[in-house]
């Protein structure tokens, strides 16, 4: 069973993911609930112990809602944790920059210290009792997810993935856009907005 809510990930993997059998896939997305993900995969693993979950999170919701990693350690309820590390709040800094507006505090490298530092997810992990391991690619991580669905415990994969970009496809997510604004990247992105809208209604 996979599971996935909020920034890029349900896009990615409704687009990317192949469902083989009912009731293997649960995607929380009508209001991108940032940490629903652990959590509902430590309910999937108690409603159902003859399977273990495949929870894929970003790095940002990660640090939002993680400690019930700890709790599925001392329940004995195992899941797998696919942490995808982007450098922050990616997904939402690159709609910031979509609709006009500048990047603002949602990277790590935007951020006010003067030496920003990312989080050591494995370490992080380990610290709660979840076994864990660092992938660098795609290869990797098939054989990570391998190792992983035989350990006795949660078990955290983190990976670096690219803050920039996504899978091509007709899978988004739209907010509005102002239309006064000193910002001449808002006002195009305000005036492209509302043309896309103008041929959704005449089904153009």
């Amino acid at each position: 069973m996979v599971i996935t809510a909020a920034g890029g990930l349900p896009g990615e993997v409704m687009k990317n993911w192949r469902v083989k059998s009912p009731n293997t896939f649960d995607c929380e997305f009508g209001f991108s609930c940032m940490g629903y993900e652990i959590a509902a995969g430590w309910g999937a693993a108690l409603a159902d112990p003859t399977r273990t979950p495949i929870v894929m999170i970003g790095d940002g919701t990660y640090m939002m809602m993680n400690s019930d990693i700890y709790s599925t350690v001392l329940s004995g309820h195992k899941m797998v944790v696919i942490v995808c590390d982007n450098g922050g709040y990616a997904v939402i800094n690159r709609l910031q920059n979509a609709k006009g507006a500048a990047s603002f505090n949602n990277l790590i490298k935007d951020c006010r210290v003067k030496e920003p530092f990312s989080v050591d997810f494995v370490k992080h992990a380990e610290s709660m009792g979840a076994l864990t391991r660092r992938v660098d690619s795609l290869a990797d991580l098939s054989q990570a997810v391998d190792w992983a669905l035989g350990t006795d415990r949660t078990t955290v994969i983190t990976l670096v993935s690219d803050g920039f970009t996504w899978t091509p496809g007709d899978a988004w997510w739209d907010v509005g856009v102002p239309e006064v604004s000193a910002r001449p990247q808002v006002r195009e992105a305000h005036a492209e907005q509302a043309q896309a809208r103008r041929k959704q209604r005449v089904g153009v």
